[in-house]
């Protein structure tokens, strides 16, 4: 049932929200996906990004009155998706990208799904990854966790790999506008993943095990043009943001480290940043020991790039205070004091010996 706060909202109508940037060489594919729908009661909420291209001419040759054209200056895509936002009309809401498509059943099913399970908020399903000329080269669920239903926030907090792109998910647009919770025009690179997060305080998901979407992979996609420096920024504002959420605070002890171990170790490398963490509120309430090996971590981290450091000292002094006993920490800490410059070339022989992945477990000793 379709809450009074929001009366505007048509029943059964499914609103796809598309985002559109120089999308010419697909997204007559993600339209007529559309067109092909066994459902037929949607609308395209088609926002043209500012494209230089002929994205417009393309879209303009479409004369279905269902497909509402929107056009902006350039301004990213979480812009572009809260535009979107604020034309949508229909009870449900779905994500559909510029150069990925549906199968000709997704709306019907899922729709069909969040019928037939009103105590659900949310659905999502599977689909493939494909190549731009449409082989299929794996499954969407090869390369996330789960499924999961339910409450999701804690498996969302923990990594973005619970829906994959956003197009597998369907939700109530009433539990969206009610919540006013919009894509953060400062993420390039996981808005959809920040705003999943904090829907996901409200929202509660079911999960449909079909098949039912196509994601493209090609060099255009913004995950593969987007510089390192840039994802890592985006990403580490995404972390930074759920420890601000009060249901941060309910994870599990394992899943807040996860957050923090993220953040330390591989997303940030601003030195103040990292000490204004390690003071945070949320880092305060994980176990001594823990708080203990994450620090060891960042100092680790930190000392294989280079030895002397005006932090380093505190830090570790810090770490060997929270938990006496560790005996790795200490004996950093000793090493340190002798000669930063030994420890520093040490680590770094260790760091080549290593026939492992590069990357740190955040669970490992």
């Amino acid at each position: 049932m379709i809450s009074p706060l929001i009366p505007s909202l048509k029943a059964g109508l499914v609103s796809v929200m598309m985002p559109a940037y120089n999308a010419e060489r697909f997204i007559r594919a993600a339209i007529d996906s559309l067109l092909n729908q066994t459902y037929h009661l949607w609308e395209l909420i088609l926002v043209n990004d500012g494209s230089t291209d002929q994205t417009e001419t393309i879209i303009r040759k479409y004369s279905d009155s269902r497909i509402r054209l929107f056009n902006q200056n350039n301004s990213g895509e979480a812009s572009a998706r809260n535009n979107a936002l604020k034309h949508v009309q229909g009870e449900f809401l779905a994500f559909l990208d510029a150069d990925d498509f549906y199968h000709p059943s997704f709306l019907a099913l899922m729709v069909r799904y969040l019928n037939q399970h009103p105590e659900k908020d949310g659905v999502y399903c599977d689909g493939f990854y494909v190549d731009p000329n449409n082989k299929i080269l794996s499954s969407l669920s090869s390369f996330r966790r789960g499924p999961f239903e339910g409450d999701l926030f804690e498996q969302l907090v923990r990594a973005s790999d619970v829906f994959g792109p956003p197009m597998t998910v369907m939700l109530r647009s009433e539990k969206v506008l009610s919540s006013k919770i919009e894509f953060d025009q400062r993420i390039v690179i996981g808005p959809d993943w920040d705003f999943f997060t904090r829907l996901s305080q409200f929202v509660l998901f079911g999960y449909l095990n079909q098949q039912l979407c196509f994601y493209r992979i090609h060099q255009t996609n913004i995950t593969l043009t987007t510089g390192n420096a840039k994802k890592n920024q985006s990403l580490a504002l995404c972390r930074r943001k759920m420890l601000e959420l009060q249901k941060f605070n309910q994870c599990k002890e394992e899943t807040k480290s996860y957050v923090f171990f993220d953040l330390l170790v591989n997303l940030i490398e601003n030195d103040e940043e990292i000490d204004r963490l390690l003071s945070h509120p949320s880092f305060g309430q994980l176990s001594p020991c823990e708080q203990n090996r994450l620090i060891r971590l960042v100092v680790i981290k930190r000392l294989i790039h280079q030895p002397n450091h005006q932090f380093i000292y505190k830090w570790i002094s810090n770490a060997v205070r929270l938990c006496p006993k560790d005996r790795k920490t200490n004996l950093i800490r000793i090493m340190y004091q002798i000669s930063p410059i030994i420890l520093h070339y040490l680590l770094n022989l260790r760091e080549k010996m290593r026939t492992e992945n590069t990357t740190i477990s955040p669970f490992s000793n």
